[in-house]
């Protein structure tokens, strides 16, 4: 039986940000100004990527 080759990521490679990588400071800034507008809870524990997907629902949400 061969030998698989170990996956070598290239980490020059755009693989987009880190799912457990803490929301950024603008992200915080407009999470709690649209959570406000939909009257919906602010949460500050989000990481980065699921602060960017609330984003988008409350933006749709509030259209």
């Amino acid at each position: 039986m061969p030998m698989q080759n170990p996956v070598v990521l290239d980490p020059t490679l755009k693989l987009g940000p880190d799912p457990e990588e803490e929301m950024r400071e603008q992200q915080a800034i407009t999470l709690r100004e649209l959570s406000s507008e939909a009257g919906e809870p602010f949460d500050g524990s989000l990481t980065r990527r699921q602060a960017e997907r609330r984003i988008a629902y409350l933006q749709e949400y509030l259209k």
